[in-house]
């Protein structure tokens, strides 16, 4: 591989602007939720991408309030990387923060040297500037990257990514020359090792609606008092029995057959996946699940699971199960205060289907139409907000053992993942190009990324890796992907 000394250097020597850009960044509220800052956000990332020596960046609009970036340093190389990111973050929360959510804070923090503190900083800004300041330093030093670069950046994916399938098609001729794609992330953990995941399964979310308008049942166009529910109608209901048509009486199981037969197949394990799988279940044996399944919460431990399983064989389940979630149910009166005694004029139910499947999501979703016809609720409409393939790339592929190469080279440990509950355009768009994907697989460590306090650690404790260590892996990761490609 060819000497990055000189680039390391730089990031050395650059160190302390380097954080500066990310508490920037972080400084910058961006809450896709509540539609704040997003094109703001969106300009600083263009400024940001420009100063570091990028030939093109732009914000994308695709006619909502959801702005893209699009990015590219084209130094005419044979390979061409595609980064994906997000610059939406999720709302502040309810949980107190002992600094502002969005000071970008350079502190000591969490039992760490320094860490940015704030809003973004590990879930998606910290890393994604990161790697920004480490094109930076390669232009500076070298003039050239030994790949070409294209970044499609969202601001969405918190709300599902709606749009990412629009700025796509805005740039479908430039994506196609991508040979691999990869997504900063923070993926190392307090001891120092780092997750790699190369399979995501596929993801569709929609909307479940009754509306009075819609069964002319009810009353039209607004709510009335509770106290005419002797009479009149509530949508409320119908939707509570339209959701449990489509379970049995524990929700745990759907009873729609097409779709039941489609979450009940079981994926193949490749040759090379299966050492990967038999090792992941052998690290959870004896292991309490709340400390090893993505997404769980230790502070708020899940007791009882659906069914009575072991740590591994749960591990497997979450890992190729499918599975069909109501993440939300809305009626009356949602804003501030209270508005009491309603009987409301509609009913929404926010629904998640992650399913490891070749059957597409526009079957999957015209199956659930046909049995929501055939059982009686004709006006239950669907509302499809974003739908995503799973995906999955071999660990032989260029860009993972590129990241294999360097995370040994390193000295940090690997745990590799060969598939994850998550889903989203990183795996889709991957399977649409027909290249290798990876999200994270590198050193660098955030934390309460869902609730208060967020950070990036900037200085690290000898275990984790400091902002330094993570530019100069991405300078590597770089290199070594080039001469793998």
């Amino acid at each position: 591989m060819s000497d990055c000394s000189a680039v390391h250097a730089h990031i050395d020597a650059h160190i302390d602007d380097h954080i500066a850009n990310i508490q920037r960044l972080v400084q910058q509220p961006s809450v896709s939720l509540e539609k704040t800052g997003l094109r703001e956000c969106a300009a600083l990332l263009v400024s940001n991408m420009l100063a570091a020596g990028f030939t093109e960046a732009e914000i994308v609009d695709v006619g909502d309030d959801y702005p893209g970036v699009w990015g590219a340093v084209d130094c005419g190389k044979p390979a061409t990387m595609l980064i994906y990111g997000h610059y939406d973050v999720r709302p502040v929360g309810a949980e107190p923060w002992t600094h502002p959510a969005f000071s970008g804070e350079a502190i000591a923090f969490g039992g760490f040297p320094k860490v940015v503190l704030g809003r973004g900083a590990a879930a998606q800004k910290g890393p994604l500037q990161a790697w920004i300041n480490a094109v930076s330093s390669i232009l500076a030093v070298d003039g050239e990257l030994p790949v070409n670069l294209i970044f499609l950046i969202e601001g969405a994916e918190l709300l599902g990514s709606p749009n990412y399938g629009k700025l796509v098609e805005r740039y479908r001729g430039r994506l196609a020359k991508a040979s691999a794609l990869y997504g900063p992330k923070t993926a190392q953990d307090a001891g120092g090792g780092v997750s790699m995941t190369l399979g995501y399964k596929g993801l569709i979310y929609f909307e479940f609606l009754a509306s009075t308008q819609n069964s002319g049942i009810g009353p039209q166009g607004g709510a009335v008092h509770s106290a005419t529910s002797v009479v009149v109608d509530n949508p409320v209901w119908r939707l509570l029995h339209a959701l449990a048509s489509m379970t049995d009486a524990t929700g745990r199981t759907v009873v729609i057959p097409e779709l039941a037969a489609i979450m009940a197949q079981e994926k193949p394990i490749e040759d090379w996946e299966r050492p990967l799988l038999d090792a992941m279940r052998a690290s959870v044996v004896g292991k309490d699940p709340n400390s090893f399944i993505p997404g769980l919460v230790p502070q708020f431990p899940v007791e009882t699971f659906k069914e009575a399983m072991s740590p591994a064989d749960l591990l497997q389940r979450y890992m190729y199960g499918g599975s069909f979630n109501v993440s939300g149910l809305r009626s009356g009166y949602t804003g501030p205060g209270t508005k009491s005694f309603l009987l409301p004029d509609t009913a929404t139910a926010t629904c998640d289907l992650r399913v490891i499947s070749e059957v597409g999501a526009d079957e999957i979703i015209a199956m659930i139409r046909r049995h929501l016809d055939a059982s009686g609720f004709p006006d239950i409409a669907i509302r499809v907000m974003a739908a995503y393939d799973w995906y999955q790339t071999s660990v032989e592929a260029s860009l993972i053992r590129a990241a294999l190469e360097m995370l040994d080279a390193y000295g940090i440990k690997s745990t590799i993942w060969p598939v994850q509950g998550f889903g989203g355009p990183w795996a889709h768009y991957a399977k649409v190009l027909g290249i290798p994907s990876l999200q994270g697989g590198s050193p660098g460590h955030g934390a309460r990324m869902a609730t208060s306090d967020e950070y990036l650690v900037v200085e690290g404790d000898g275990k984790v890796a400091g902002l330094a260590t993570i530019e100069r892996y991405y300078v590597d990761l770089i290199q070594a992907f080039a001469d793998e490609a």
